[in-house]
């Protein structure tokens, strides 16, 4: 006899992520960019949102440096142009671990020069909260708040009890999602393209108090098409997905 628990279904309907039931995600975008967006005009928004002298959240001048963005068919272990790239930092110097460059970046992921997803990860950014999340909730109205607590930090020191209630970003998805399809590390990146989602929106940041100071830390911005992504991924795996005589290309932005 099957054993029936009546908070089953609930408990299974949980670890689905806030679904977009009135097309938001068509609306979205991330520095300007939207899903389907040209890959040509996407780099010029990428450029337009950063301008020469632009500086980071920290006052450091900002040196976009733009490459091709490359993934390993797994197919024929060769190097596959996947998209564009943008660093924000300057050039590491040689014989330094540069590592740490994956956690500053903006990339762009295109299949057959549309853009399938826009990606952002902010490394060292500090922005005012309560200006910050006033103006992310007013531009991507639908997306569903991250219920978090503020980190307490004084100096070097970091209080294991947590701060007051925050929130540390926005969601929104479209099909059966459990978590956002794109991370980074210092080894590479990480795609998981969950064939039961469709489309992704993952906005954040870490709530921090600083020396009794609200601000938004560190954070990571993501919207994909994981439909568009999936055909590229097709694509990657195939005999097509084969570019081994494409040199990557890197240059400097020419702004």
């Amino acid at each position: 006899m099957a054993l029936v628990l009546p908070w089953a279904p609930a408990l299974a309907q949980n670890i689905y992520r806030p679904q977009d039931t009135s097309s938001a995600l068509a609306s979205f975008d991330v520095l300007g960019v939207r899903l389907g967006m040209s890959e040509t005009d996407a780099v010029a928004a990428i450029r337009q949102r950063f301008p020469a002298g632009t500086k980071d959240a920290n006052g450091r001048l900002i040196q976009l440096r733009v490459s091709d963005y490359q993934l390993t068919s797994p197919r024929t272990q060769a190097r596959v142009r996947a998209g564009v790239r943008f660093d924000l930092g300057p050039d590491p110097k040689p014989g330094k671990f540069s590592g740490s460059s994956n956690f500053n970046f903006i990339k762009l992921l295109v299949h057959e020069g549309r853009v399938w997803a826009v990606w952002r990860d902010d490394q060292g950014a500090r922005y005012p909260y309560e200006q910050t999340v006033a103006e992310v909730q007013a531009k991507y109205r639908g997306a569903v708040p991250i219920p978090s607590a503020f980190m307490l930090v004084n100096g070097g020191s970091i209080s294991r009890e947590p701060g007051p209630p925050a929130i540390d970003g926005l969601q929104l998805y479209a099909g059966h999602c459990i978590a956002p399809p794109l991370a980074s590390s210092s080894s590479g990146d990480k795609i998981s393209l969950d064939p039961a989602c469709n489309k992704a929106f993952h906005w954040a940041y870490q709530p921090r108090i600083e020396g009794g100071v609200k601000v938004m830390a560190s954070g990571r911005v993501q919207l994909v098409d994981l439909e568009q992504g999936r055909l590229f991924m097709r694509f990657l795996a195939s005999a097509s997905g084969n570019m081994a005589a494409d040199k990557p290309r890197t240059t400097d932005a020419k702004l």
